[in-house]
């Protein structure tokens, strides 16, 4: 009689799990996404206990079909081979790398598509990458933007900092859950290769139903003459226009509209999805084929937007629409009507947007997004991303070669709002400017109420600048140049020799290091992210990694209230040195110390990546609750490779211990003296405790062999 209860005990479970599992079917069915996937795109079925896909990192040409290498040309908005002129079937448009479709140029695609697949997982679920490099000389690394790796800090994918690089002909399986739910993407995280494509969107989706459609929109500026090298340095050297050989001239670099400046990477195109059209001037451009949404009136669409940029901030909006901001860096705004975002390198969002039908409705509308670039500091040209929305039930026949009206509604009374500026004052009646000041969190996931209140556990004071004196004005954090240390930080932290002498990086000093910061657990952080002093002037997005911070508040300078110029930086804080480098620096009210800081929010936003103000400043905080090795940089990639960056090392006595069997690497100096394979702190011991025992064994096999 038991065992036949028991039967029946387990056939009604089944069926009550088959019918679950119909019911979590049903709830985790995706909503319609555009573009639609593709074979490349690793898309994660709800009941996958572990979601594996392969990457093979590779390099490709743009404006050739590969498989045939053929050469392509644009023709008014159509493909054709260049000889012969055939007009290019529809499949064989899809496998062409446009990007702006003006010269044939190399670019790093994976699986063979540019940018790279979409990796659409759901909240939780275990992910496996398996990259495979197959270059012939570069070395690769990829890290997830905006996921946390809580418990798996090796695979954040920071060379030298959490993992050795993946060598080319090497393969190198990246394992992790799929945590926060949002909207985020993956890149390269070696010197400038997300320059050349080396990025793709990254959708971690909550269990439940989403039944909003959704347009996924990655966003890129686009040089076709520079490979991430040559971009580099151009950057530290000076960018030149070799267009007539007899009247080679300086190209000069560009600022917006506070007199912030842009580094040297001329922008040429800007991308949507990896498609794009060159301006040749402010009214002339080329006829590439642009990334083309195909939409309905009466339907709400979420657009994810994915700052890939490697530079230049864009101004995203949507020519006549009106947009309802819902989120950034996966984590819940309060719902916020504006005209357009500012969108910074490594920032996403997440608005709403529904076409209606009226009597100025069309057949289509353009996607724009400018750079923030005044057009003094660019005469004649005109620099933006665009995308063709098409109205599918609006009557008409779509253009090929879409017009740029650059529509906006703007007027002295009813001004637009734009969002996320990285200054005060938009220099025109027609825009006015909103910040993390002004909007709210909504999220459930995150409540701020440990972070609230005017104590904290731990301050600090970082600033994000370009200091030094002539000749010498290496990106740094507190004067600090980062330097890549030769084996990972995370594992293999014996074998540091870089680390900062404070001696040679004190007060007022420029110095070169592998700078670390250490902060306790289960600790209220708050870090204070500047640009002021000797090496302020340009903008800054900064990342956090592992981490999602609360934006407490946001210090600006004062501004022109005509021109929108900055007149002065912040004199909420201080810089202690002589030299102005700002490498020490505190709150000029020293009352504000320990976290009394004034004009705080009560409902602050959640950010990974926040752009730091030219001449302001920004205050986070979070709860220290993930033990690892977690880069903080500037997110402009050019300005990282230069130095801009540093690693805070959270909770050091909790690390976790790596995989058994995790590459390991350094320097071998050929001295006796080498530690590439030495234990450390970091690691545990677990390593060690495996050469320990394998040495055991020998001892005991020799000890055996020799009393036989």
């Amino acid at each position: 009689m038991a065992s036949f209860r028991r039967v029946l005990i387990g056939l009604a479970s089944l069926c009550v799990a088959i019918l679950c599992g119909m019911c979590s079917a049903q709830e985790l069915e995706r909503p319609p996404v555009l573009p639609p996937a593709r074979a490349a795109d690793c898309i994660c079925k709800p009941d996958d206990t572990i979601c594996k896909c392969e990457f093979r990192v590779e390099h490709r040409l743009t404006m050739v079909l590969h498989e045939e290498r053929q050469l392509v040309k644009v023709d008014g908005g159509v493909l054709k081979t260049a000889i012969g002129g055939r007009t290019l079937t529809p499949e064989e448009q899809e496998r062409v790398i446009l990007a702006d479709g003006e010269e044939s140029r190399l670019v790093i695609a994976i699986n063979g598509i540019f940018p790279g697949p979409r990796i659409d997982v759901y909240e939780n679920q275990e992910l496996e990458i398996k990259v495979v490099n197959t270059f012939h000389t570069d070395s690769v690394t990829i890290h997830f933007h905006g996921l946390h790796q809580q418990g798996s800090p090796w695979m954040d994918g920071v060379a030298s900092v959490t993992q050795c690089p993946i060598l080319p002909g090497q393969s190198f399986v990246y394992k992790f859950k799929g945590y926060p739910p949002g909207t985020s993407f993956y890149h390269a995280h070696i010197g400038d290769q997300r320059s050349m494509g080396l990025y793709g969107p990254l959708i971690v989706r909550k269990r439940d139903i989403e039944p909003i459609s959704e347009i996924i929109v990655t966003l890129q500026d686009w040089n076709h003459k520079m490979d991430a090298e040559t971009a580099y340095f151009r950057m530290i050297t000076e960018q030149y226009d070799f267009s007539n050989p007899n009247d080679i001239k300086v190209i000069p670099t560009t600022s917006s509209v506070d007199g912030g400046l842009f580094s040297r990477f001329e922008f040429q195109s800007g991308l949507v999805n990896g498609k794009g059209r060159y301006w040749r001037n402010a009214t002339v451009y080329t006829t590439s084929p642009l990334e083309r949404f195909k939409v309905r009136t009466g339907i709400l669409y979420r657009f994810r937007v994915i700052g890939a940029m490697t530079l230049y901030p864009m101004r995203i909006y949507i020519e006549g629409q009106a947009l309802s901001l819902r989120s950034s860096d996966c984590y819940n705004l309060q719902n916020t009507a504006v005209n357009s975002i500012i969108v910074h390198p490594g920032e996403r969002y997440d608005f709403i947007v529904q076409f209606q039908e009226s009597a100025q409705s069309r057949k289509e509308y353009l996607l724009i997004a400018e750079t923030i670039e005044t057009a003094e500091s660019h005469p004649g040209k005109y620099h933006a991303a665009e995308a063709v929305i098409e109205i599918l039930n609006h009557p008409g026949k779509p253009s090929l070669v879409p017009p740029n009206n650059k529509l906006e509604t703007c007027t002295n009374e009813t001004d637009c709002k734009v969002f996320n500026c990285p200054y005060g004052n938009t220099g025109s009646p027609l825009r006015s400017c909103l910040n993390y000041n002004d909007v709210n969190n909504t999220d459930p996931y995150r409540d701020p109420k440990k972070v609230l209140g005017q104590n904290v556990d731990e301050e600090l004071f970082f600033n994000f600048a370009f200091p030094g004196f002539p000749g010498n004005t290496p990106g740094s954090v507190n004067g600090r140049a980062f330097v890549s240390p030769p084996s990972p930080l995370l594992t293999q932290s014996n074998n540091l020799r870089t680390q900062c002498d404070e001696a040679k990086c004190g007060k007022g000093q420029i110095c070169e290091c592998t700078y670390i910061v250490n902060i306790p657990g289960d600790s209220v952080i708050q870090m204070v992210f500047t640009n002021i002093g000797n090496g302020s002037g340009w903008s800054h997005p900064v990342h956090l990694h592992g981490h999602s911070f609360f934006v407490m508040k946001m210090g600006l300078g004062t501004y022109n209230q005509t021109t929108g110029r900055l007149i002065n930086e912040t004199t909420d804080i201080y810089c202690t040195d002589d030299n102005n480098f700002c490498t020490e620096i505190g709150w000029r009210n020293m009352s504000w110390s320990g976290g009394n800081v004034p004009g705080l929010h009560s409902r602050p936003p959640i950010k990974d990546t926040i752009v730091v103000p030219t001449g302001g400043y920004v205050v986070v905080r979070f709860v220290s609750s993930n033990p690892g090795m977690w880069f903080l940089h500037c997110h402009i990639d050019l300005h990282n490779t230069n130095g801009m960056g540093m690693v805070i090392n959270a909770i050091p006595d909790k690390h976790p211990s790596p995989p058994i069997g995790f590459p390991r690497c350094g320097d071998f100096l050929y001295n006796g003296e080498n530690l590439s394979y030495d234990t450390d702190v970091v690691g545990n011991g677990d390593n060690l405790s495996i050469s320990k025992g394998l040495m055991a064994g020998i001892i005991m096999l020799w000890f055996f062999t020799c009393n036989i």
